[in-house]
């Protein structure tokens, strides 16, 4: 997220974030939690890459 993003940010939501691939926008079943360090509270997700997006990009 950029700096102008994170200004948006609303506590207590859980963002879904998307890979990126070849100027697209790519979302899978399976995710990875990010988690905010301080309070260990969940803050995202991301798609957890299967080897061909890692090919693809």
């Amino acid at each position: 997220m950029s700096n102008s993003d994170q200004s948006a940010l609303k506590p207590g939501t859980v963002y879904r974030e998307a890979l990126r691939i070849a100027g697209e926008k790519v979302h899978r079943d399976r995710t990875i939690e990010v988690a905010y360090p301080y309070t260990g509270e969940v803050i995202a997700t991301v798609p957890k890459a299967t080897l061909d997006d890692v090919r693809n990009a």
